[in-house]
């Protein structure tokens, strides 16, 4: 379902309704998951790997049927043989050799940008930190996963100016409203800006501890309200009316993912609300540092805009263009980054999954 551009946000909490039948029963199914023991980070790295696979076959099912086994293929010609980890070195040579397939010449530090975004998507909705090693590795999986997720972005098909963003949902009831719940939350182009930043990103201080936690805005429940009155064309159209609440920038992407892989998949019954696996996070590391705690160093983004545009062959103005509107600060905030990418949201995505899409091919 798509949050329509003249909805009306609620100004009721969501919680002002205690738990009817479904949303307690969706509660306890997430509460067995965890009983059960599958809600653990492992476990959830394996659901999601399947889950992406599925998808990016489904996508490429016409002209790559083997497209994961390739990507299985590409990792160990990557890894080294020592630890069974993505070579770093070796990663930033065969990267170096598709660049020039590109025509790219011009980016000598584009490997490493390119490792960095690897590494983070590799470990994604977690950080590598919480592997308990500065130079966490990246396996066979993490590798599958970060692939999927950078030929997948859904940005460069929908453009950045997506009117509304499609949820998924499941019909119930909120106090006297009948209407429908949101099981899983669509994506946008802000959060692939997000993970992009994040990928980049660097404290601006030593201390990660900070007493601001970053909210975003994620729907909870949708109804229409009637509307009197007629147009030329007929009777006004229900008005929509969506209630919110504001999640942690830290712990959404890990809600979003459980959500999107449920251990065990109803076809009965609707599989759990996205809100009920709020309560798995106690027992998962949680991303440190706050967006407003980050920075990206200039020269860095500076360099990733040369290189997409040089991989979708424009020409240098518009890569001049796009690092003009940076300004002129060394260290580019949160903000100032999610405001001045937001056009280049659609050419970033594209240009790093056509790089990314090579490591697909057999």
């Amino acid at each position: 379902m798509e949050i329509e551009a003249d909805c009306i946000i609620s100004s009721e909490r969501f919680d002002k309704y205690g738990l009817d039948e479904r949303r307690r029963t969706s509660k306890e199914r997430v509460q067995d998951f965890l009983d059960r023991g599958l809600m653990s980070k492992v476990v959830i790295y394996q659901r999601f790997t399947e889950e992406l696979s599925e998808r990016l076959t489904s996508l490429r099912r016409s002209d790559q049927p083997a497209v994961i086994e390739n990507i299985r293929k590409s990792f160990c010609r990557l890894c080294d043989p020592k630890n069974g980890y993505l070579s770093e070195a070796v990663f930033k040579r065969l990267v170096a050799e598709r660049l020039s397939e590109f025509g790219v010449n011009e980016s000598p530090n584009a490997p490493a940008l390119l490792f960095k975004v690897c590494s983070s998507h590799a470990f994604y909705p977690f950080s590598a930190s919480d592997s308990g090693s500065e130079q966490a590795g990246i396996d066979e999986d993490g590798f599958v996963r970060a692939v999927c997720l950078l030929t997948l972005s859904s940005v460069q098909r929908r453009g950045t100016q997506v009117p509304g963003t499609v949820h998924r949902y499941s019909s119930g009831n909120w106090g006297p409203h009948g209407g429908w719940y949101i099981a899983t939350r669509g994506k946008d182009a802000s959060d692939f800006r997000r993970r992009l930043f994040r990928s980049l990103a660097l404290p601006a201080s030593s201390g990660t501890s900070t007493s601001y936690d970053t909210k975003i805005t994620v729907p909870r429940f949708i109804w229409f309200e009637s509307k009197k009155g007629e147009t030329d064309s007929g009777p006004v159209p229900d008005q929509q009316v969506v209630v919110t609440e504001a999640e942690s920038e830290l712990s959404i992407d890990i809600v979003d993912v459980l959500s999107e892989c449920p251990p065990e998949a109803d076809t009965l019954t609707a599989n759990p609300f996205r809100e009920s696996y709020r309560i798995v996070l106690p027992s998962l590391p949680k991303r440190t540092g706050d967006l407003s705690m980050l920075f990206m160093p200039r020269i860095e983004l500076v360099a990733l805009l040369k290189l997409v545009h040089q991989v979708q062959g424009e020409n240098s103005v518009d890569s001049a263009a796009a690092i003009r509107g940076l300004g002129n600060e060394e260290k580019i905030s949160w903000k100032r980054f999610d405001s001045a990418m937001s056009e280049q949201s659609e050419c970033i995505a594209d240009g790093l999954s056509k790089i990314f899409s090579a490591f697909s091919t057999a």
